[in-house]
């Protein structure tokens, strides 16, 4: 994340000419406040390394693409570990990401706000993601 800022910062520095998007990233954002436990899940824009990441319950995490010419991101890719056991089992999503004045959930538009919840019937070992800020 310190690497990110320093880009940005870098970009506001260099005194350049063009025109920088209104928002200038592209983001969703993620919350775990439908389960007890921390969650693991993992993406990656475009063809790029995959980030993991843990989650804590009550706690939420954007992931946004910093625009560098244009309003424009590669795909966002995402995989949750939904087996809530010691086993691993990742699942794919779609997630739709949305322009964003800054990279935090609170600058995020609702319509790329996420939770993980627990499928019904599961026990609470099994969980997937739905749309929506709570």
């Amino acid at each position: 994340m310190v690497a990110a800022l320093i880009g940005v910062a870098g970009m506001v520095q260099s005194g350049d000419s063009q025109a920088q998007p209104s928002a200038p990233y592209g983001c969703a954002c993620l919350h775990n406040n439908k389960t007890t436990s921390a969650i693991n899940y993992r993406f990656r824009w475009g063809d790029r390394d995959w980030k993991k990441v843990s989650l804590a319950s009550g706690s939420s995490q954007w992931m946004c693409w910093s625009y560098k010419d244009a309003p424009k991101s590669p795909e966002l890719l995402f995989q949750l570990d939904v087996d809530m056991t010691s086993t691993a089992k990742w699942e794919t999503f779609t997630i739709s990401r949305a322009q964003s004045k800054a990279q935090s959930c609170s600058a995020i538009p609702a319509s790329a706000h996420y939770h993980v919840g627990y499928v019904a019937g599961s026990n609470k070992k099994k969980i997937q993601i739905y749309g929506g800020k709570s």
